[in-house]
């Protein structure tokens, strides 16, 4: 699997900025009184020397991280936007992680059919994110712009060998592609009433930051810009990346855009959300947490 520093793809930090409208064919009328639920698929244990970009520097005790795998669930009406999908952990299983609720049953405790999903935010196109992505023939497909450009670039060279996705994981971006529901986004964009991505990089060359509107303030869902609160709070970067340059400014964006907005980050795979926000209502509770 590729690590730290392959493949870069730098480019210049940017600043918090309007987002432009995409037009995703997505009725204004929708009200951007967003609800938003993280849903736990997976999880493992990690040590923070393993998971953090030279950990040792700091001069901190080495401990574990209780590491959460999700996928996010925001609802406004009738409608429905995933941000990412998850995947088979026991299909694949990549890094030994144990599965709590395969995505499939997860979404039928939700009550959700896949096929009325509206529109799909890929935040970036590991396998962990996107291994779900053909179940919703439906939605709209809303990735970065160097984020199709790097995978599929590599998919079409045959040069996905040690990498976090395959060609079967790529495949659904592609068969969304061909069907007209590929949205590819290359500078800050609102997809969806209440909804603004933002091309961040780092992790990937094409990682989309998302900041939702909501009633109480709004949040910013980093995925895997930041996995853990110490991330966001410090700044620290994650071992796996395309590059690091980029990561740190990312991060740094991050809280800039949580100053200017007053939204709340979630990083993407720490476990310590579900301490922070409540569990769903009844038997979704088990997996889910209301972030707004």
């Amino acid at each position: 699997m590729q690590l730290a520093g392959i493949g870069a793809h730098h480019r210049t930090a940017m600043s918090p900025s309007e987002p432009r409208n995409e037009g995703v064919n997505v009725s204004e009328s929708v009200s951007s009184d967003l609800s938003v639920w993280e849903v736990k698929y997976g999880e493992r244990v990690v040590r923070k020397s393993d998971v953090l970009n030279d950990y040792a520097q700091y001069g901190l005790p080495d401990g574990d991280l209780d590491m959460n795998y999700n996928f996010w669930v925001i609802r406004s009406g009738d409608s429905i936007v995933l941000l990412d999908t998850g995947y088979d952990i026991p299909k694949f299983d990549w890094l030994g992680e144990i599965s709590v609720t395969p995505t499939p049953e997860a979404l039928e405790i939700l009550g959700i059919d896949p096929l009325d999903v509206d529109m799909v935010i890929t935040s970036h196109y590991h396998y962990d994110h996107i291994g779900y992505l053909g179940l919703f023939e439906n939605a709209k497909v809303v990735s970065g712009q160097a984020e199709y450009d790097y995978w599929i670039g590599k998919l079409e060279a045959g040069a996905l060998e040690g990498e976090f996705s395959t060609p079967d994981d790529l495949a659904p971006v592609v068969k969304a592609r061909d069907e007209g529901r590929l949205v590819l986004v290359s500078e800050p964009t609102e997809v969806f009433p209440g909804i603004t991505v933002y091309p961040i990089g780092g992790h990937c060359p094409g990682e989309l930051l998302t900041h939702i509107e909501t009633k109480d303030g709004g949040l910013i869902m980093s995925v895997d810009a930041a996995h853990f609160y110490e991330q966001i709070e410090n700044e620290w970067p994650f071992f796996a990346f395309t590059d690091l340059q980029e990561m740190k400014d990312g991060l740094h964006f991050i809280n800039e855009l949580a100053a200017k907005t007053g939204a709340t980050v979630v990083p993407g795979h720490d476990a310590r959300v579900r301490d922070r926000f409540p569990a769903a209502p009844g038997a979704a509770g088990a997996i889910a947490t209301v972030l707004a």
